[in-house]
């Protein structure tokens, strides 16, 4: 316990230090979104291909950076984001298309590869398999991380959120404060009362330790905190006047805080279920006592593609 509450301490203290630079770039954060994705990807693979779902490592790997110079060109050239979109999406599923059709051709390796791991397949459905899991990994989580990339960089495509005009800082300073905290208090609190309350299981077969009592008491505070985070933010002049420009009010905020603490929570049993499914106890080992960046940021994956519809709504 000890250990995870230092490791967790630190990587507070150095997210706290990331929003910080913010003051000076966007490229530090923008960094740290590429590493967060790139290693992600790497559990990720790991997980499937421990499932006895093969696909390729490398190019889930190299995602991220190639996606991150789709998204930089893009905001340099001021293309549509409906345009960024589609890339990203085709990008996905070319690469996919790609680690089908190398393994198409590559039929000795391919046939290697099927009686070594005593897979009933024949070549062509190895092929196409391995390019569909391949598409899963790269999706889950490397595009759905990536989508920070946009929520961070607001203030160079100012031209897409127009609404957004002479906020641009103001707004993915709160998304992106939304997008990390929430996670937190949801999974902290639902720790918490679960411990104290205990009760019936949640999910025994999946996650064993989760209880109903925990479940609500996350959704209860992750709630409370979304609201907390809008009043805390609306004290300062600036967020009071983007509140008002953009027709945020308190119980819109009362909703997402709902939403993501219900689905936060989903995607920590999702990530167990496949934890569950490859036999392992962790994702990885980077983060004494807490396992690898699946484990500590399960939760905000999902939290990140809810800020993104929401940033989409508003």
């Amino acid at each position: 316990m000890k250990q995870r509450i230092l490791t967790g301490s630190a990587i507070v203290a150095f997210l706290i230090l990331l929003f910080f630079t913010k003051n000076i770039t966007t490229y530090v954060f923008d960094a740290f979104i590429v590493i967060l994705a790139m290693y992600a990807g790497y559990e990720m693979s790991n997980l499937l291909k421990k499932m006895g779902l093969f696909n390729n490592k490398w190019l889930i790997i190299a995602y991220p950076l190639v996606s991150y110079i789709i998204y930089r060109l893009s905001f340099n050239n001021n293309v549509e984001l409906y345009y960024i979109i589609v890339m990203q999406i085709a990008l996905v599923i070319l690469l996919g298309a790609l680690v089908s059709i190398i393994c198409a051709f590559s039929k000795k390796r391919v046939d290697n590869e099927i009686k070594t791991r005593k897979l009933k397949y024949t070549n062509e459905q190895f092929a196409l398999f391995k390019g569909i899991q391949t598409i899963f990994g790269l999706i889950y989580p490397g595009l759905i991380i990536m989508l920070l990339t946009i929520i961070n960089n607001l203030e160079s495509i100012k031209y897409i959120f127009s609404s957004f005009d002479g906020f641009e800082y103001s707004v993915s300073l709160f998304l992106l404060v939304y997008v990390f905290a929430i996670p937190v208090i949801v999974d902290t609190f639902a720790m918490l009362t679960g411990s104290i309350f205990k009760g019936p299981k949640l999910c025994k077969k999946i996650s064993p330790n989760k209880t109903i009592s925990g479940a609500i008491g996350g959704f209860v505070f992750g709630t409370l905190a979304a609201i907390a985070l809008y009043f805390i933010f609306n004290s300062i002049d600036t967020y009071r006047l983007l509140f008002i420009e953009i027709n945020l009010t308190w119980w819109k905020m009362l909703i997402v805080g709902m939403i993501s603490s219900v689905l936060c929570q989903i995607g920590d049993i999702f990530e167990s279920f496949l934890k569950r499914k490859a036999n392992v106890k962790d994702s990885g080992d980077i983060f004494p006592g807490h396992g690898g960046v699946l484990d500590r940021f399960d939760s905000h994956i999902i939290n990140i593609l809810v800020t993104f519809i929401f940033l989409l709504i508003i």
